[in-house]
């Protein structure tokens, strides 16, 4: 253990947020696990009709699980570009692996998954969007330029979704998401969002942005839970 990483557990407590080791920061293991995982296309296990073409950056394992949990609830804010990489990532290849691809220098627009006001409140921003202007940003820097458009709120009916299993998830969005604003004209749709589980907020997502007469391409998530037999 370094002197420095020694000293920064002693006097303050810190700690990596993936591993937890003391240091200041996320760890160079936990940077390379990061950046090392392999972007797949997902299908949830069993696959909700009208699920999008979806990719993810990462499984969703005990480090990703740390880090997206710290950035979420804890504000550890200074995870968003780490984080903003990965979600950039699984956009590239969405555009790349799909007719999108065509369209990589013209009208996409990110949408990320509406958080709910009572958390916005709280942690001060929304911490979704957040990840998404962070990749469009990335993605930016290497000349595939995208807007972010917050198009979508939640109903006030929508409960937390932790701890609800698939059936559920689909019931409690099944018409949960609202349109705000007004869609832009001529844009293909790629939706966003940290995590996906069963894969009901994508579907319900895709259920209001095509209904406001926009072509969804596909999503784009940070990472993606695996089934365990």
């Amino acid at each position: 253990m370094r002197l420095i990483d020694a000293a920064a557990d002693l006097l303050l407590g810190a700690s990596c947020p993936g591993c937890e080791h003391p240091g200041w920061g996320l760890c160079q293991a936990c940077r390379a696990h990061l950046e090392h995982h392999r972007i797949n296309r997902h299908r949830p296990d069993p696959c909700p009709d009208r699920f999008p073409d979806t990719w993810a950056a990462a499984e969703y394992d005990v480090v990703l699980q740390r880090l997206l949990r710290q950035y979420k609830e804890r504000g550890a804010w200074q995870l968003q570009r780490r984080l903003g990489a990965c979600l950039a990532r699984s956009v590239g290849a969405l555009l790349l692996e799909t007719a999108a691809g065509d369209a990589a220098g013209a009208r996409v627009v990110l949408v990320p998954a509406p958080s709910a006001d009572a958390a916005v409140r709280e942690r001060g921003l929304d911490a979704t969007a957040v990840l998404a202007r962070s990749a469009a940003a990335q993605l930016g820097r290497i000349g595939v330029r995208m807007q972010v458009r917050q198009l979508l709120r939640q109903g006030s009916l929508v409960a937390d979704q932790s701890g609800l299993d698939a059936q559920q998830r689909a019931a409690n969005l099944a018409g949960g998401l609202r349109l705000r604003g007004s869609v832009p004209t001529g844009a293909g749709a790629i939706l966003v969002d940290d995590l996906v589980t069963t894969g009901a907020t994508l579907v319900e997502m895709r259920r209001v942005v095509e209904a406001a007469g926009m072509h969804v391409l596909g999503a784009a998530v940070v990472a993606a839970t695996q089934r365990r037999s």
